[in-house]
């Protein structure tokens, strides 16, 4: 164990300086530390194997989905609250149902197509946003992304767990009951996460210290998600709900400086990790296998993304609808580490589960690398068009 940790250390700053030299040639950090993870990953003796499994994920996700939630802007969030509600719910239920009509279409029985349109059904733009701060995003735009991105996570993940359920049931399913299921892991995890950042308070105004609110905030950001995973509900949406509640029930602006800090470094610190085992757990060779699934996957997923943009966006009014901006909340479409760990987290036993776990790869890579090596020259005209 402590050998695999020295070497993921050791790939990650060796990741991180190929990013810097990369970046001049217009190479985004994220893309840059997945390409290291890939080639590393045909280097590396047999015994050790890397990979993104959900409970591997699970050690990354409290911090980056409360940091996330952390550094949200609480008056951006109110302004494009129906936005990021339109895209998180019925976008990702669009998103998967497209999804999975390309994977009929290209072979995979029912069960696979919906399990695929589930696993992809959710955006991961944490490269994208590292993008979007450099930029100078209009915080609104942000706002939405960031916002997006964390909603509909914790949708995507119960909608995969509901597909996986329908599949192993005896018996015929009931979609009711799954829905039913959903509401429930989601408002008790809102539930939890607000009511964990309600108890710690008393705590944080007793004793307004810096290293008390890193220590706290930490706490939170687990404690949280693993009470809501305890009660079956969802993590994600738990540790969200104290990252957004906490800093209005007790922080004041400098305790807030220490706080921020701490999280920006964890932050990039586990993004990295994760980026770099999304390129060790990536097998290159098998991308390819299945070219029809391929095609008809990334085709979906493009497809999906600019409908949503271009059509279901709109209908959240005329405050995110400025010039540029639906092209922007297009690029924003990334798959990465959460799609790749739930493809690899399918049981063994699950249909075509090696053909799912091959798309799931094509499409991370795609957007990952290939669409992130694009994205900020694309994003530039978006903005400029906006302001012009």
């Amino acid at each position: 164990m402590l050998e695999e940790i020295v070497i993921a250390t050791g790939l990650l700053l060796a990741a991180y300086l190929f990013a810097q030299v990369a970046s001049h040639a217009g190479v985004p950090p994220a893309a840059a530390i997945v390409l290291v993870g890939i080639a590393a990953g045909g280097m590396l003796p047999p015994t050790l194997e890397y990979s993104l499994t959900p409970p591997v994920l699970a050690f990354f996700l409290p911090a980056l989905i409360f940091e996330g939630a952390w550094s949200i802007d609480a008056a951006a969030l109110r302004r494009v609250a129906f936005a990021v509600a339109l895209l998180a719910v019925p976008g990702v239920l669009l998103t998967a149902l497209g999804i999975a009509g390309a994977g009929l279409l290209a072979g995979l029985a029912l069960p696979a197509a919906l399990a695929l349109g589930a696993i992809l059904s959710a955006t991961d733009p944490v490269a994208v946003l590292a993008l979007f701060r450099t930029l100078n995003v209009p915080v609104d735009l942000l706002t939405l992304v960031e916002g997006e991105s964390i909603a509909n996570d914790g949708v995507a993940v119960g909608l995969a767990q509901a597909v996986v359920s329908f599949t192993s049931a005896a018996g015929t399913p009931d979609p009711w009951n799954a829905l039913a299921a959903l509401g429930y892991t989601s408002g008790a995890a809102v539930l939890a996460g607000v009511a964990v950042a309600a108890a710690v308070t008393p705590l944080l105004r007793r004793w307004q210290m810096p290293w008390v609110g890193i220590l706290t905030t930490a706490a939170v950001a687990y404690g949280s998600y693993g009470i809501a995973s305890f009660v079956h509900a969802s993590g994600i949406f738990a540790s969200a709900a104290a990252g957004i509640a906490l800093p209005a029930f007790a922080l004041e602006k400098g305790e807030r400086r220490a706080v921020d800090r701490f999280w920006d470094v964890t932050a990039v610190v586990a993004n990295g990790f994760v980026f770099l085992l999304v390129g060790l757990s990536v097998k290159f060779e098998r991308i390819f296998d299945e070219p029809l699934l391929l095609g008809a996957t990334l085709a979906a997923v493009v497809l999906t993304r600019v409908g949503l943009a271009f059509g279901l966006v709109p209908l959240a009014g005329s405050r995110v609808n400025a010039p540029g901006w639906r092209q922007i909340t297009a690029l924003a479409g990334v798959r990465g580490g959460l799609s790749l760990a739930l493809a690899l987290g399918l049981p063994y036993a699950f249909p075509l589960r090696a053909q799912i776990i091959d798309a799931v790869f094509a499409v991370v890579f795609a957007t990952v690398v290939l669409q992130g090596w694009l994205l900020a020259p694309l994003v530039r005209r978006a903005l400029a068009k906006s302001r012009a």
